[in-house]
């Protein structure tokens, strides 16, 4: 049975844009910037230090507003572990908070655009709050 991880809103694990598949098949990426904090146990976007993260690649974004699963290319077991957790407001990044991230968020200022092209809404105020997950890879996940 293939690997199919990670495939509905609201199931731990962190969904990628294509555009970014070679740095995570390179491991180059190792951090990745998402908008708001997520650092509370009680928010379901939370995911805590130490455990195995699915990574999935979207080939065509869904709209969860709309109850718009995303389509995903298939599992490749691409499995990251966390190991820190930032939460700054993005006027308050530095070079070392960003570091290992992808390109486009690689000052606050490609943050706030790389935030609204993502989730697809304007452009998020300075002042708002990021969440910045750095992780290790860990072996591929493999089917049973």
């Amino acid at each position: 049975m293939p690997l199919d991880r990670c495939n509905k809103y609201g199931v731990m694990g962190f969904w990628i844009r294509a555009m970014y598949m070679g740095g995570f098949q390179d491991q180059s990426i190792t951090a990745v910037v998402r908008a708001g904090d997520r650092s509370n146990p009680e928010d379901f976007r939370c995911i805590p230090a130490g455990v195995d993260i699915p990574v999935r690649f979207i080939r065509k974004p869904g709209d969860a507003s709309k109850n718009i699963e995303p389509e995903l290319y298939s599992d490749d077991g691409t499995t990251v572990r966390l190991t820190g957790t930032v939460v700054e407001r993005i006027r308050d990044l530095t070079p070392e908070n960003l570091r290992g991230t992808t390109p486009d968020t690689a000052t606050p200022e490609l943050v706030q655009y790389h935030l609204a092209g993502i989730n697809n809404t304007p452009l998020p105020s300075l002042e708002e709050w990021v969440t910045i997950w750095q992780f290790e890879y860990c072996p591929k996940a493999v089917s049973n």
